[in-house]
């Protein structure tokens, strides 16, 4: 309804939506106050394992978000290590470039991801 963000700055933030949404929100009533409204570009194709790993791309960066500390490692397709870091619990941004690519994402907390950009 209209009051869904009253009490919520949204005037600052940015609001991520399906691509070919975009349109949509920045002409409807209350999303299009949101500073910017920008088309999510991911397509998650399979969840394994615990489900506190969450992956998504914002533009060309990939974000992991994770309540621990643990090894993200992200693979090709077909298996090669792409890269490979140490996080602290929390969220983390690393910049890529896969755009088109299947990307398997690993925790070493036993999540496993496979998304596209």
């Amino acid at each position: 309804n209209s009051n869904v963000f009253s009490g919520v700055a949204i005037s600052g933030d940015t609001l991520y939506v399906p691509a070919g949404s975009v349109e949509a929100y920045e002409n409807a009533d209350v999303w299009k106050n949101f500073r910017a409204i920008e088309r999510l570009t991911q397509t998650i194709i399979s969840v394994v394992g615990a489900s506190s790993g969450q992956v998504y791309f914002r533009g060309q960066t990939l974000h992991v978000d994770s309540p621990v500390a643990e090894r993200i490692s992200v693979y090709s397709i077909t298996g090669t290590l792409l890269y490979q870091m140490e996080k602290a619990a929390g969220e983390m941004d690393l910049a890529i470039n896969p755009t088109g690519q299947v990307l398997i994402v690993r925790g070493s907390s036993g999540w496993v991801r496979k998304i596209k950009n």
